[in-house]
């Protein structure tokens, strides 16, 4: 059953290009979909040119929610995490909430 979760982060410093390929390749691994939203701006982490250029303009101290939908989103959210540990500070997870197949989400 495929679920959605989201993490809520802050910025602590500026994104380096090692950072941004290791979610990249993270979300592209993912059997779902992975999101990064920040202000008002959604992007899908698993189209490169587009993650890039949202996470340069990400200022510091700035909330960024991430976004996952798909199976096993909990280890999935986890591995992005751990990723970001030294760049973010956790704020708050949110509860695991499932999708009905024949429910849309839309972003």
């Amino acid at each position: 059953m495929k679920e959605i979760m989201s993490a809520n982060v802050i910025i602590l410093n500026k994104f380096h290009m090692k950072r941004m390929l290791d979610i990249f390749q993270a979300a592209k691994q993912f059997n779902g979909s992975t999101y990064l939203y920040c202000k008002n701006r959604t992007v899908d982490a698993a189209n490169l040119p587009k993650l890039v250029s949202f996470l340069l303009t990400v200022e510091t101290g700035t909330a960024l929610k991430i976004i996952a939908e798909g199976e096993n989103v909990q280890r999935h959210l986890d591995e992005i995490q751990n990723i970001c540990t030294s760049e973010f500070s956790i704020l708050q997870k949110s509860k695991k909430r499932f999708l009905n197949n024949t429910e849309t989400f839309q972003i």
